[in-house]
């Protein structure tokens, strides 16, 4: 699939493929039932680095970041843009974006800075109903 298809048919969610933390929380976006308009690309990804040269984005950028509708959406934002895309109880979370950004991201950034001190990298086959939210 062209990354044109891709941007025009599924909203994307970028995360950091050798961070255990980013993982496991890409495998607990799994488990809450997402949309089946998500799909996950790993950073590191060819597909991953093409878009992210795309859109302009910083390689450095340290942060799980999402492209809705040509919108890119980094740091708490992103993060609660993506909870607004589970089917659980977790959708709700997605309120804490009427919190200020420089509150949210302050937050945000604390986590980003020690999260690869949280869990190390691990590693888990994925179901084939997993599988196809992955590009």
């Amino acid at each position: 699939m062209e990354t044109k298809e891709l941007l025009d048919k599924y909203t994307l969610v970028f995360y950091d493929g050798t961070c255990g933390f980013c993982n496991q929380s890409i495998l607990f976006l799994l488990r809450k039932k997402p949309s089946d308009q998500l799909r996950f690309i790993s950073q590191q990804s060819d597909i991953g680095i093409q878009i992210k040269k795309q859109f302009h984005i910083d390689e450095q950028l340290d942060s799980i970041f999402l492209i809705e509708n040509q919108t890119l959406y980094t740091k708490a934002n992103g993060f609660l843009k993506i909870l607004s895309y589970l089917n659980s109880k977790w959708y709700y979370v997605s309120y804490l974006k009427y919190v200020p950004n420089f509150l949210s991201n302050a937050v945000y950034d604390l986590i980003a800075k020690y999260r690869h001190q949280f869990l190390s990298k691990s590693c888990r086959l994925l179901s084939l109903e997993e599988r196809k939210f992955f590009i």
